[in-house]
């Protein structure tokens, strides 16, 4: 049995709505509403569509091969100068990558693997400029804010999926994730791992991440958190996570709106030098820091060698002190997502 298209559920949604809405009304049959001389179903459909077409020629197949055979997925290009998003997933080892745009081919070479948001960056070589998406603010993303997917589901052509936010979350059965997620209620199928996820004015707000509950939905990592990465290969070469060697723990009773306050602070560190236990974390960067899964989103925006002001309340005093993080004397990878919370600024 097929499937309806995502336009077509759309409609059929729409349908009903307003099917109930002109039940409820005892003056007369059911009528359309009406938006601008189109029916709500017809306006919707119609930006959905615009949404679409638009980023098509953004919107590549990525495919690489590896030990265990061909790998594909999905991925968009980020600037003009024929870099692409992807996931790390599908870009295996990085010894063979290409990526398919209509009936072009292009090898591809892979410039960063990040194992904290599980997205890769690669680039291609095009002698104009290649055309990209426009970023969205991913902040302005909240439960019930209306998404569209457009991927290559399969060995399909690049297909749209349209859906609403169904929340922001910080973990996941039991997980923390490294930075927040945004949770969508959109279907998603194996290919689409990669593809762009756009507002309805046609804005990316975030990266398609992985899939839940057998493909009903998906976490999508916020464009925000993507572009700390790519900015990081663009200056540096590669991703360089910060590390201030700060501790913290969860208080009852929250001063100053916050419930975090430093508990150890690493005399190898650089937060050594200003920052003491007991300073109550208020703010890191342009991130309120409220309690510990703030903490997280705090800790993967660091960047080693980069300056942040933090805020923190010290007695009757709220101080802005400066920290520059430095590169963890460890790697841990991904071991963060199964620290919990406690571990402030660790990578």
């Amino acid at each position: 049995m097929s499937r309806p298209t995502a336009f077509s559920w759309c409609a059929v949604l729409a349908g009903v709505a307003l099917a109930s809405l002109a039940a409820a009304d005892p003056a007369g049959p059911p009528q359309p509403r009406k938006v601008d001389g189109a029916t709500m179903a017809d306006a919707i459909q119609a930006t959905v569509s615009k949404v679409f077409e638009s980023a098509v020629p953004s919107v590549v197949r990525v495919e690489s091969d590896d030990e265990l055979g061909k790998i594909s997925g999905t991925g968009f290009f980020a600037d003009a100068t024929g870099t692409i998003y992807t996931l790390a997933s599908v870009v295996g080892d990085g010894l063979s990558i290409s990526v398919t745009r209509g009936d072009r081919r292009w090898p591809a070479k892979l410039l960063a693997k990040d194992p904290r948001s599980g997205i890769a960056l690669i680039k291609i070589d095009e002698a104009g400029a290649t055309p990209f998406l426009q970023k969205g603010e991913c902040r302005a993303v909240k439960a019930s804010s209306a998404l569209v997917v457009v991927g290559f589901p399969f060995d399909h052509d690049v297909s749209p999926s349209f859906g609403l936010a169904g929340g922001l979350d910080r973990k996941s059965q039991g997980k923390f994730f490294t930075t927040m997620h945004i949770r969508a209620n959109i279907p998603v199928q194996r290919g689409q791992g990669g593809s762009p996820v756009l507002n309805l004015d046609g804005q990316v707000v975030g990266v398609l991440v992985s899939g839940l509950e057998s493909g009903a939905g998906c976490f999508v990592l916020p464009i925000r958190a993507a572009e700390k990465v790519r900015q990081d290969v663009v200056r540096f070469g590669d991703v360089r996570r910060g590390w201030a060697g700060v501790t913290v723990q969860e208080m009852p009773v929250a001063v100053q709106g916050s419930h975090l306050m430093i508990d150890r602070v690493d005399p190898n560190g650089p937060a050594f030098s200003q920052f003491r236990s007991g300073d109550v974390l208020l703010q890191v960067g342009d991130i309120a820091t409220r309690n510990p899964e703030d903490a997280l989103d705090a800790a993967f925006f660091l960047t080693a060698g980069e300056p942040v002001a933090v805020r923190i309340a010290r007695g009757e005093e709220v101080l802005d002190l400066p920290l520059t993080p430095v590169e963890h004397p460890l790697d841990l990878g991904n071991e963060l997502q199964a620290l919990g919370p406690g571990s402030l600024m660790a990578p």
